[in-house]
């Protein structure tokens, strides 16, 4: 079966656990919240990444990159020059983070020098493919995830955007 499929599959059974607030302008209704939408909520965030991770597929495959190197393009390309900076916003093991960093170099997307200011810590760079593979992954972002919210306002997008970095600081503030 292909992936294709089984995603139709997959999005056909979800579909059934939908809740009726969820269709039309329910959305708009200020009554108390209740059961079905935090369920749906919380399907939402559990399923919701699978845009992303489609979107960074095809650089990730292209350079057999882990399951994290598109996004650590990203954030090496938004200003994370440093190893440990990648593990602390990825919440991994520093061990996961120079695995990734290898395939990252190796595929000549990175590169690492001894640091300026502190001459024990590496630097992470982009090459001029990383910066391309950057730009197509972000090309690929852009393109899923305003077509999967066209109809929504931007200023609506920008809420759902506040939405999940509070709730993303809620958890942050918990202990793991």
């Amino acid at each position: 079966m292909s992936m294709e499929q089984d995603i139709a599959r997959r999005d056909a059974i979800l579909s059934r656990f939908q809740p009726k607030q969820a269709e039309g302008d329910a959305w708009k209704d200020d009554s108390p919240l209740v059961w079905d939408d935090i369920g749906s909520l919380s399907h939402g965030l559990v399923f919701g990444p699978r845009p992303l991770l489609q979107a960074t597929r095809g650089v990730t495959e292209r350079y057999s990159l882990g399951p994290r190197g598109g996004w650590m393009l990203n954030l090496i390309g938004a200003g994370l020059f440093h190893p440990h900076e990648l593990s602390d916003v990825l919440k991994i093991g520093r061990s996961l983070v120079s695995a990734e960093l290898t395939r990252l170099t190796e595929a000549g997307l990175v590169t690492s020098t001894i640091g300026k200011a502190d001459k024990r810590r590496s630097e992470l760079k982009l090459t001029e493919s990383g910066q391309a593979a950057l730009e197509e992954i972000r090309s690929e972002l852009f393109g899923s995830l305003t077509s999967a919210l066209k109809d929504y306002t931007p200023s609506q997008v920008r809420l759902m955007t506040k939405m999940l970095h509070d709730l993303h600081s809620s958890a942050a503030a918990s202990p793991d």
